[in-house]
Order: structure tokens, then C-alpha cells, then sequence
């Protein structure tokens, strides 16, 4: 008889013990606030604020940059939203630098063009995530200035609100 009434006690405390472990679920990462700029990352987290942002239908969104971003190497992770702008019917202007236009910069500017439209899986790969989608009503303008040593970079990269 002792022995069912310690098992029966072990039983309990085991019961007891396994039901205190009990783990607080998890709660998922809190939304960033819309805002009407935002700082480059080549990171998730920068898709989830961008697309925050973009779905709250803001009329102009503007993404500046951290680092020298060449206009002929955009990152994948622009180079897909821009994408999805595109396939949503938007336009992508590209703005010069004020200063006077070099003989190099058409090529410059045909790089950064050509280097859009070969981003054509990125624009499937766009199209099938929701995240993207958020762009489809926007026009991108891609803002170039001279980096001092008549190179050109991006500057930044505005997105407007299509008038529908």
C-alpha cells in the first residue's frame, strides 16, 4: 500500500512540476509606426517598415541611405521594390545630379536602367509576396547627386502616391 501511495505522490509532483514549466507564448515583434522617411538596411526590417509605410497610403515616402550606394548596384532588396512599383504600373524616374551631366553620366544612367529591368525575377519573386504588393500604387523616383568626386551615387529615393 505505500508503494502505490508514494508512486502515486511521485506521479503528482512530476504532474505538478511539468505544469509550472509552462512558458509565456510568444508575442509577436510590434509593428514600427508609418513613417514618411526612412533610413536604408539591407535587412528584413527595413521591408516591414518600408511596406508599414506604404500601406498606410502616404502620399510620398522617402528612403535616404547610411552608406555610398552606386546607382549601377542597387541592392537586391531595392531593386525588388522598385520592381514591384513597375509591375503594379508604376513609373521610375531617375533624376540627375544638379550639376551639369558629364559625358559618363548617360552611361551611368543606362546602367542604373538596365540593371532595373534585368531585375525581372525580382519583380516575380515581388509579385508573389504580399509584403510588396504595397508599392503597386506608388511611382519611384530615384534621386542621384555627385559624390564629390564626379562619381554619382544615390542620394535617396522617394516613393509618391499615384493619383488614381
Amino acid at each position: 500500500m505505500n508503494s502505490v501511495i508514494s508512486k502515486f505522490a511521485v506521479g503528482l509532483l512530476l504532474v505538478a512540476s511539468l505544469s509550472a514549466c509552462e512558458t509565456n507564448p510568444a508575442t509577436p515583434a510590434a509593428a514600427s509606426a508609418p513613417k514618411p522617411e526612412l533610413q536604408f538596411v539591407d535587412l528584413q526590417a527595413f521591408d516591414a517598415d518600408l511596406s508599414s509605410s506604404l500601406t498606410t497610403q502616404m502620399p510620398r515616402v522617402e528612403v535616404v541611405f547610411f552608406d555610398r550606394v552606386s546607382p549601377s548596384a542597387m541592392p537586391p532588396r531595392l531593386q525588388t521594390w522598385l520592381s514591384s512599383v513597375e509591375s503594379g504600373g508604376g513609373k521610375i524616374k531617375i533624376t540627375p545630379p544638379k550639376s551639369d551631366i558629364t559625358a559618363k553620366d548617360p552611361f551611368l544612367l543606362l546602367s542604373l536602367a538596365s540593371s532595373l529591368w534585368s531585375a525581372s525575377k525580382l519583380a516575380k519573386e515581388a509579385a508573389t509576396k504580399y509584403q510588396y504588393s504595397s508599392a503597386h500604387a506608388y511611382d519611384a523616383e530615384v534621386v542621384l547627386k555627385d559624390d564629390g568626386s564626379g562619381q554619382s551615387v544615390v542620394d535617396h529615393i522617394v516613393f509618391a502616391k499615384r493619383s488614381q
